[in-house]
């Protein structure tokens, strides 16, 4: 006779409960105060997350309001391209690399996406042309050329 061993089954809350377990008033107003109600609802559903956590819920809150505002400094801080600096791009690139030009408006017309190497490229005449911008911003500027490019028909 093989002897098998009884396992008492472990106790596991109920979804229900879990999405309703208790945040402490002073941080649920902490949250309820904050204006991004997106930013509520990711921070109260980490919260109420029933896996393990490493930190305490205040923790969590601090670390995920910290990160979000971080986050909109940096969004703040970016260049705000005016539309005749994305044309003046267009037209250094257009006289730079014409056969690139038409590749670029090509790829974004049919596929509505540009090959990451090709962008690459582009990103790096993009920092040719205003070199000491910063990546983020040249990015930005790539993301207005795209929008700019799906505007021309070829």
């Amino acid at each position: 006779m093989i002897a098998t061993a009884y396992r008492v089954p472990e106790y596991r809350m109920p979804i229900s409960e879990i999405h309703t377990m208790l945040i402490s008033p002073e941080l649920q107003a902490k949250i309820d105060a904050l204006e991004d109600e997106n930013l509520r609802a990711r921070i109260t559903r980490v919260i109420r997350n029933p896996g393990k956590k490493l930190a305490t819920n205040e923790e969590i809150f601090e670390s995920m309001l910290s990160s979000h505002l971080m986050a909109k400094e940096q969004r703040d801080r970016l260049r705000k391209w005016q539309d005749d600096e994305v044309i003046a791009f267009a037209q250094y690139f257009r006289e730079k690399r014409p056969d690139d030009y038409a590749e670029f408006l090509r790829q974004e017309h049919e596929f509505n996406e540009i090959d990451s190497g090709f962008a690459w490229g582009v990103r790096q005449l993009i920092m040719q042309w205003m070199p000491d911008l910063d990546f983020s911003d040249c990015s930005e500027l790539f993301s207005k050329f795209r929008d700019y490019a799906k505007s021309q028909q070829a």
